[in-house]
């Protein structure tokens, strides 16, 4: 096991607290053919929620917003604050604006394989650790400056993929199993 700072094993982190479509001159739109935004909001237990109460941005927003790049496979989605610390793994890219009070984080690959990234964000351990760095009284949050210290234990690559082998078939059926409830309760 090695000890990294999340600082140097992210690659890239996008970041937009505070920012607004009216800050840009621009405003949501309710129209779910345009492009989704995720928020803090939509994000819990690994998947993505509520999405029927989403905004949407249309593409000039969206090239405003996203000027940092797109969304790729293997990005890590954080929620900064209400909620703290829940995350989604990008298994595939889509286009969609990363709203306010959310991380997307970009993992190293020759450091930290993606998935065991994702496994990790959903430990007690690395929660303690959020909520250690988080500041607020209402509601818990954590600035960027305070999640790149955050200490974490990697094993080699090799290790983490022999984990990610064991434990992500598991999770992918009890999606599946999930899924299958939902349609047979409706």
């Amino acid at each position: 096991m090695t000890k990294y700072k999340l600082g140097e094993i992210i690659l890239k982190i996008m970041d937009f607290r505070g920012k607004t479509p009216k800050k840009l001159g621009m405003n949501w739109t309710e129209n779910n053919r345009d492009i989704l935004a995720i928020s803090a909001k939509n994000v819990k237990n690994g998947k993505l929620i509520n999405l029927d109460k989403a905004h949407y941005g249309n593409e000039e927003l969206y090239k405003k917003w996203m000027k940092e790049g797109d969304i790729k496979k293997g990005d890590l989605l954080l929620t900064s604050e209400a909620p703290l610390g829940e995350s989604f793994l990008i298994s595939k890219p889509f286009k969609a604006i990363i709203s306010q009070r959310i991380f997307l984080l970009r993992p190293n690959p020759e450091i930290i394989d993606s998935w065991y990234f994702y496994l990790l964000s959903t430990t007690s351990i690395f929660k303690k650790k959020l909520q250690e760095r988080a500041t607020g009284t209402t509601v818990l949050g954590i600035k960027q400056k305070e999640l790149l210290k955050i200490e974490v234990d990697i094993p080699n690559l090799k290790k983490q993929r022999e984990i990610v082998k064991k434990i992500r078939p598991i999770i992918l059926k009890s999606e599946l199993n999930e899924k299958i409830n939902t349609n047979l309760a409706s």
